[in-house]
């Protein structure tokens, strides 16, 4: 699949793209943390009123962030016209501990949509957008799929309602689907056995983010192949404008998409096609996306 990183600042070379030709927008932005330089502030208004203008509607757009200032990315985000869809949140056990606060576990990530109307059905024929993966993205069963599950079990979880009981003869049974669990907004490197439950990303190894890249912030390629897999179109055209050092990209050619990066940085940028040569110039090194072997 194609891929363009463009270098420079990402409002401007925003500017220059066509209104409603991108399929999705999956990235990892400044957190606003004062890590680096570049990591002064959350990405404003502005920049997400770009990001919008140039998704189809009923794209998605995810963004990561910090648990400390996800509530500064998700109104901006909300801010630039976009629907807040849902809160993601890998889970990350191997971080360290900080004086006086727990020690964190978790990044969430800001799911969002660009409006649009008429039905998701009448949107999805028309733009190609707007529904998510979910049989593609099911996670496999740990043995045998469950059986004679009581029929509609999410109808009797509604707040409110008088009677909640299950009824096997009235309502009938249904097995588990077999090819695999419905995917949660949970996923991440978890310390208890059944992990099975969850999509398996753990950190990103060094192997995998190349001795060469010394960005600090990368993530794990089957993390965003997942995400991508999701929530953007078999064939689309996928929107990074914080390109870092391409994880997003690789995850989008990897997964059948073609690839549209911004970077500020030129350094990062030549660091990107690097690992996009890397891991992307031969299909038959692609690691398996569902790998729980520790």
């Amino acid at each position: 699949m194609s891929h363009q990183i463009h270098t420079g600042d990402n409002r401007t070379i925003l500017k220059t793209f066509d209104e409603n030709s991108l399929d999705g927008c999956i990235t990892d932005p400044p957190y606003g943390m004062g890590m680096e330089e570049w990591d002064g502030s959350v990405p404003t208004t502005e920049t997400w009123q770009e990001v919008r203008r140039v998704l189809k509607p009923g794209a998605f757009c995810l963004s990561f962030c910090s648990p400390e200032l996800y509530h500064r990315m998700a109104m901006n985000v909300e801010r630039a016209g976009f629907r807040i869809m849902d809160m993601i949140n890998w889970i990350v056990t191997t971080k360290m501990a900080k004086t006086n606060r727990l020690k964190p576990a978790h990044e969430p990530i800001v799911v969002a949509q660009k409006p649009f109307t008429g039905t998701i059905r009448e949107n999805s024929e028309r733009w190609g957008v707007g529904t998510i993966n979910i049989d593609g993205a099911r996670v496999p069963w740990e043995g045998r799929p469950p059986t004679g599950w009581t029929r509609g079990g999410h109808q009797r979880r509604v707040f409110g309602k008088s009677d909640t009981r299950s009824d096997r003869a009235k309502d009938g049974t249904v097995d588990a689907n077999p090819d695999g669990r419905y995917p949660s907004d949970v996923m991440g490197h978890f310390d208890q056995p059944d992990i099975q439950k969850y999509f398996y990303a753990p950190r990103v190894t060094r192997k995998e983010k190349g001795e060469y890249n010394d960005h600090p912030t990368v993530k794990p390629i089957n993390l965003m192949r997942y995400l991508v897999r999701i929530y953007t179109p078999a064939g689309g055209k996928v929107l990074d404008p914080f390109n870092g050092t391409g994880t997003t990209g690789i995850a989008s050619i990897q997964e059948g998409r073609s690839y549209v990066g911004i970077e500020l940085s030129e350094h990062y940028r030549e660091i990107s096609e690097q690992r996009i040569q890397d891991h992307c110039s031969d299909p038959a090194n692609f690691e398996r996306l569902f790998d729980y072997d520790r």
